[in-house]
């Protein structure tokens, strides 16, 4: 979908009328008077409001002769009752000959920008042009992802003309070269505490890339690492393809070499029993230099911690995980020994039953949420809604996850030759295991206009010189504006036909739903209903498809199979859930009944 890239307010040019009216309009003539004496009744300063025009000309001109002319502009933009008989129609020409004023920082973004775009940085506290070129200068080139209605192509133009007048606005940085990561941007100094970076932005000195750990075994390594960097990206290959396990060692494994670097000011090759035990009293409550907000990896805002605490489940993850790392590495022969083999994980309270069934959506809320978003995604501009629909769908009636949802391709979605109203998707799940889940009509339908919007045919694939689809590159779900940014274009354009990060698809649903609140609340909608909607995740949406479906009379083993669970028992949870309704509802109906009861022998 095209953006208006209508930004920049445009210099505009006048005609004798133009001067005329505009000088009637400041003697407080009739508007009515104006447009009879200067204009046709289909000019289009008449057409598309007269004083609306008049005040903008008056603005503009004002702006014109502030440099060269003040007394002008304080007869145009001030208090003019008085005044206005003193301005002559050669010196209003006279201001529109001038060139159009330079911005300056400490102006108002609105009297450069267009109202909507204006009004929506606005909302921001983006009020001057220095507010805005501060938070371009904080957040880098991705400085408009979280505000709404400024998407790239708006950005480009903000940027290229911010540029454009950089005499006056100053330089903007270097925008990261397009298609590549950037290199390691600096040495990590443990005595520059707030510069932090995660792997592959920075580069060890000697003293703490590991070169030299006592923990180094020297003898005859079987993987080519000659430092702790290089051994973490040895260990780390071991995951390419598993995108979710990949994300999550890395993630670890980065926190405690800044953890070793930066509080213990050892390299990590050098850490004993004692410096383990405590990073694992460090993941209670972090640094607050490692804690901040979530960020771009390639930003300067990046932290390693979110301000959230972690819980006692996932910091025995994360001792898991790097015990595991160090195993590895003791094993290739990197390291001599494993510390972590001696530190106790942290003590977790096991829930029986893991699962969080109770976010799944009832019937209603589901036909509710499915029906508002079709009738946003009809809209011709709603795009993102429409691949919104198509990727709740994936998730509520065909049970996956995000990341299953975000991984799906064209060539794995076939018609069921067993069932014409139902489509299967085969998909690669948890553990490395492929299965395959019923796609409903509807869910096809929604994708067909979600790819209709990338200019794509869904029924009609392109075929290769031997005949044969090639839809493999294809992914089901796609964004339709890639970030300019250097991982997005190297994820999108250098390899056409990739889909959504899982992320990217936990952004699209979420902000989707956000979207439909205003309309909820003027149907009508019950607030409790509104609240669990506001705080539904993607993977609520796998729980709604296993509590309705064991509710509609699904055999427990189709679920199962379906899911992906290994386990019965797992599966067994929706049934669970089921039984759990089933008596609250009971106890409602017991309850009403008795109050009827009461009431009668009243």
């Amino acid at each position: 979908m095209a953006q208006n890239t209508h930004v920049v307010t445009a210099a505009v040019s006048y005609t004798r009328a133009d001067y005329t009216a505009l000088r009637a309009h400041l003697l407080k003539l009739p508007l009515a008077r104006i447009a009879e004496l200067y204009y046709s009744s289909d000019s289009p300063q008449v057409r598309h409001g007269l004083e609306r025009f008049l005040d903008a000309m008056r603005d503009d001109l004002g702006g014109r002769a502030l440099i060269t002319d003040p007394e002008l502009t304080r007869l145009l933009t001030g208090s003019f009752e008085s005044d206005a008989i003193s301005l002559s129609l050669d010196r209003l020409v006279s201001a529109a000959a001038l060139a159009p004023a330079v911005p300056q920082p400490g102006q108002a973004v609105s009297q450069w920008l267009r109202p909507k775009t204006a009004a929506v940085l606005h909302a921001e506290g983006i009020v001057l042009i220095a507010d805005l070129i501060s938070l371009i200068r904080l957040r880098g080139p991705g400085w408009w992802r979280s505000i709404p209605r400024i998407g790239a192509k708006r950005a480009s133009v903000i940027i290229a003309w911010l540029q454009s007048n950089k005499e006056t606005l100053g330089e903007l940085p270097a925008p990261a070269p397009a298609g590549r990561p950037p290199a390691p941007a600096f040495l990590l100094d443990p005595l520059q505490t707030y510069r932090l970076a995660p792997l592959g932005h920075f580069s060890l000195s000697s003293a703490f890339d590991g070169s030299a750990g006592i923990n180094r075994n020297h003898k005859f390594c079987f993987i080519q690492a000659d430092d702790d960097l290089q051994a973490i990206e040895s260990y780390l290959a071991r995951f390419e393809g598993r995108t979710h396990t990949l994300r999550a060692y890395r993630k670890e494994l980065e926190r405690f070499l800044l953890w070793a670097i930066m509080i213990r000011r050892k390299p990590m090759s050098s850490l004993l029993v004692d410096d383990c035990n405590a990073y694992k009293d460090f993941l209670i409550a972090p640094s607050p230099a490692f804690i901040g907000k979530k960020a771009a990896r390639f930003t300067e805002q990046w932290r390693p911690f979110t301000p959230e605490p972690m819980t006692a489940k996932t910091q025995k993850q994360a001792v898991i995980i790097l015990r595991a790392a160090f195993e590895y590495l003791v094993r290739v022969r990197y390291l001599g020994g494993n510390p972590w083999v001696a530190v106790v994980d942290p003590a977790v309270t096991e829930e029986v039953h893991a699962i969080q069934v109770e976010k799944a959506l009832d019937d209603n809320l589901w036909d509710l949420l499915v029906d508002q978003l079709s009738q946003r995604a009809d809209a011709a501009e709603n795009a993102q809604d429409r691949a919104a629909l198509a990727a709740i769908l994936l998730c509520g009636d065909s049970g996956l996850r995000r990341e299953e949802a975000a991984g799906s391709r064209r060539a794995d979605l076939k018609p069921s030759q067993w069932a014409s109203t139902v489509s299967t998707l085969r998909v690669l799940g948890k553990r490395n295991k492929k299965r395959e889940v019923p796609v409903s009509e509807r869910t096809l339908n929604a994708l067909r206009a979600h790819w209709q919007d990338r200019g794509l045919d869904f029924d009609h694939p392109p075929v290769d010189s031997s005949s044969n689809p090639i839809v493999k590159d294809r992914a089901l779900l796609a964004p339709l504006v890639i970030p300019r940014h250097a991982a997005a274009i190297a994820r999108h354009e250098d390899q056409v036909g990739n889909g959504y990060t899982s992320d990217g698809l936990y952004r699209l649903i979420t902000s989707s739903i956000e979207r439909l609140q205003h309309t909820l609340l003027e149907l009508g909608i019950q607030p409790e209903d509104i609240a669990q909607l506001a705080t539904t995740t993607p993977h609520a949406f796998r729980h709604t498809f296993g509590t309705l479906a064991v509710a509609s009379g699904m055999p427990q083993d189709v679920v199962q199979g379906v899911l992906g669970h290994v386990s019965a028992a797992t599966t067994s949870i929706y049934v669970r859930a089921k039984e759990k309704r089933t008596a609250e509802e009971a106890a409602k109906y017991f309850l009403q009944q008795h109050e009827k009861n009461q009431a009668r022998k009243r």
